[in-house]
């Protein structure tokens, strides 16, 4: 039943269901309009009181990829390029399947595939973590997911600089800031990286506001954990020698500005930070025939030289922005330590005397019980 009611004459509708009585507004002064509501209403009542539900196609996985991307707003935006990031390669390879036609094997072959293309087995586990998440959503992970095998990751992943690589790669840095102009920080961020142990992120994102070059001693803003966000970190020599430089191109800068902003076709905007500086990076350790070093390797160079001249696992973790739950774990990921650096610390306990005459298996030989053998 459909009638009208109040001053406005709005049509509202009324009927008994499952026996009781649903009583609403149509919200509508047309007649036809509120008696289709009515129906609509009755129906979609209907439908959940016997469980019929529309039938969808299964989605491709470029469209659950989406789907699933737009569901997390809220993340954090280094959180999302990583998501991006990976969905990249698997999207690549999963793109025009339907989510309900893939298959443990086809995760194991694209595995496979990453590995022969030399990707890290925690970036592939990544990958997949994310895939089984988007799986996941759309109800069909379970059926796979005891049948799919994480890869070995090798935690022991990252390398130290000697003392002449070191040498090398600021040489090469250097040189690669005359040929463009001075413009590129590669020379600077290398020096930073090496004496504070800072993070990428932590240098590209940082701030005048953060630097305080009279007291020598500068304040991380943005970082991957808490407790590296806002640990202050003394600028020695070589670190404070090189922001002061950088400084100096830099007369008018203004506390909320970026240290090192971004730059497209010769202009710089102080109120964006550099993307990141790839290009320079890999083309010093080209010059430099250091391979395929990561950025990032210059952080456990330091790590690597606090842990050689024997600090305190407190005061490493305070510097590089450890949580104190993680500082063994990090120290032990982080530290290289050194062969040379090893044998000088045995040499500290070596036995002040030898002795020469002593044989140790003629000892054992004299006083071994002779051995009979029996039938």
């Amino acid at each position: 039943m459909i009638y009208r009611r109040g001053k406005n004459r709005i049509y509202w509708f009324r009927f008994r269901f499952a026996g009781r009585f649903v009583h609403e507004s149509a919200r509508t002064k047309n007649k036809n309009v509120a008696r289709d509501a009515e129906r609509q209403r009755r129906r979609g009542l209907e439908e959940k009181w016997n469980r019929i539900e529309k039938r969808q196609l299964p989605p491709t996985f470029t469209e659950a990829s989406k789907h699933w991307l737009a569901k997390r707003a809220a993340l954090a935006e280094g959180t999302r390029k990583t998501y991006e990031f990976a969905l990249k390669h698997v999207r690549a390879y999963f793109g025009k399947t339907l989510v309900c036609e893939i298959e443990a094997r086809d995760v194991a072959s694209y595995q496979s595939l990453r590995r022969s293309r030399s990707a890290a087995g925690a970036t592939v586990n990544k990958e997949v973590a994310c895939l089984s998440s988007i799986l996941s959503d759309c109800g069909v992970w379970d059926k796979l997911r005891r049948d799919v095998r994480r890869l070995r990751e090798n935690n022991e992943a990252g390398r130290a600089l000697s003392s002449d690589e070191e040498k090398k790669l600021l040489e090469q840095a250097s040189r690669a800031g005359g040929k463009q102009g001075c413009w590129t920080p590669l020379y600077t961020v290398i020096v930073l990286a090496i004496n504070t142990g800072m993070r990428h992120k932590e240098i590209r994102t940082l701030r005048w506001r953060n630097v305080d070059l009279a007291s020598r001693v500068l304040i991380v803003g943005e970082s991957k954990t808490d407790a590296g966000r806002g640990r202050p970190i003394p600028l020695i020599q070589p670190a404070w020698a090189a922001l002061e430089m950088w400084a100096c191109r830099f007369p008018r800068r203004k506390a909320g500005q970026f240290v090192f902003p971004a730059c497209e076709n010769g202009q710089m905007d102080p109120e964006r930070p550099i993307e990141n500086w790839r290009t320079a990076w890999r083309h010093a350790c080209k010059e430099a025939k250091l391979g395929r070093l990561r950025f990032h390797d210059l952080r456990h160079t330091a790590a690597t030289k606090l842990l050689e001249q024997g600090t305190p696992f407190a005061i490493v973790a305070q510097i590089l922005g450890w949580s104190a739950s993680t500082a063994v774990r990090m120290a032990k990921r982080y530290g290289h330590i050194r062969p040379e650096v090893q044998r000088a610390a045995l040499e500290g306990i070596a036995t002040a005397e030898i002795h020469r005459d002593v044989n140790q298996i003629v000892h054992q030989v004299e006083t071994a019980i002779p051995y009979e053998r029996t039938n």
